[in-house]
C-alpha cells in the first residue's frame, strides 16, 4: 500500500508541473488490440479493445516535448471455446469468451518531435499507472477475486503530425503499451472450478499481464504564451 500512495503522489506532482507549463491540450481516441500473457499455460487470443484521453503537453522551442495524459481504456483478451459435451450428455457450441478490463489510465512522458517539409514526426516513452473500475469475465468468473485494481506500464508512441492552422495540429499516433505489473494473480494451491466441463482442477499459480497495441487520432490545441519584460 505505502509503494502504491508514493506512486499516486510521484505522477500527481509529475501531472501538476506539466499542467502549470502547458503549451497545447487536445483529445485522443481509437481502437486497438487487447493482448496477456498467461504464465499458467492457458493460452489467449486477441480482443478488440478501444480507448478516449484528454492530455496536456509543454514544448520547447527545440522540439522537446513534455506530456501527461488521462482518459479511459480497454484492456483484457479473449478465448475460443470448441464444441463439447459435458458430463450430462448437453451440447454446447463453439464460442467466444472474452475478459475485459475498464481501466483509467494516467501517463506523463517525453516526445521527441521531429521536422520533415509537410509534417511531423515523432518518437515517445512514456510511464502509465492504471486504476481497473470494472472487470468482466465470460469465463472463470471466480477470478475476479484476484484482480489487482492498481496496475502499471511503460508506453512506447510513434506517430506523426499535421498543422491545420496557427493554433491547431492533428495526427496518429501509435501506441505499444505492455505492462510490468500483474492484472490477474492466483497463487499456486487455490482450486479452480470449470463452469463448462463442470469439473474442478488442482490450482496452479495464475500470473497475467496485460499487453496493448492501441491506434489513436487526436486533435491538438497550441496556446501562445507571452512573457511581459
Amino acid at each position: 500500500m505505502k509503494k502504491i500512495l508514493l506512486f499516486q503522489l510521484f505522477f500527481l506532482g509529475i501531472s501538476g508541473a506539466i499542467f502549470a507549463q502547458a503549451t497545447g491540450f487536445g483529445i485522443k481516441a481509437g481502437p486497438g488490440l487487447g493482448f496477456q500473457r498467461w504464465n499458467g499455460g492457458s493460452k489467449r487470443d486477441l480482443l478488440s479493445i478501444y480507448h478516449v484521453d484528454a492530455f496536456l503537453d509543454s514544448e520547447s522551442t527545440s522540439g522537446n516535448i513534455i506530456y501527461g495524459q488521462l482518459g479511459f481504456h480497454t484492456r483484457g483478451s479473449s478465448s475460443r471455446i470448441g464444441p463439447f459435451e459435458d458430463v450430462n450428455g448437453i451440447y454446447y457450441p463453439a464460442r467466444r469468451l472474452k475478459t475485459v478490463f475498464s481501466n483509467v489510465v494516467l501517463e506523463i512522458g517525453a516526445k521527441k518531435l521531429i521536422q520533415t517539409k509537410r509534417f511531423e514526426t515523432f518518437y515517445a516513452l512514456g510511464v502509465r499507472g492504471e486504476y481497473t473500475s470494472k472487470s468482466k469475465f465470460e469465463f472463470y468468473d471466480e477470478l475476479q477475486d484476484w484482480v489487482r485494481k492498481f496496475n502499471y506500464g511503460i508506453s512506447i508512441r510513434m506517430g506523426a503530425e499535421w498543422k491545420w492552422n496557427k493554433l491547431t495540429k492533428y495526427g496518429i499516433d501509435l501506441n505499444i503499451a505492455p505492462d510490468i505489473s500483474k492484472q490477474i494473480y492466483v497463487p499456486a494451491g487455490i482450486r479452480y472450478y470449470n463452469p463448462i466441463t463442470k469439473t474442478t482442477s488442482p490450482g496452479y499459480e495464475q500470473s497475467v499481464r496485460n499487453i496493448a497495441i492501441e491506434l489513436s487520432f487526436y486533435i491538438r490545441f497550441l496556446q501562445i504564451i507571452e512573457y511581459d519584460e
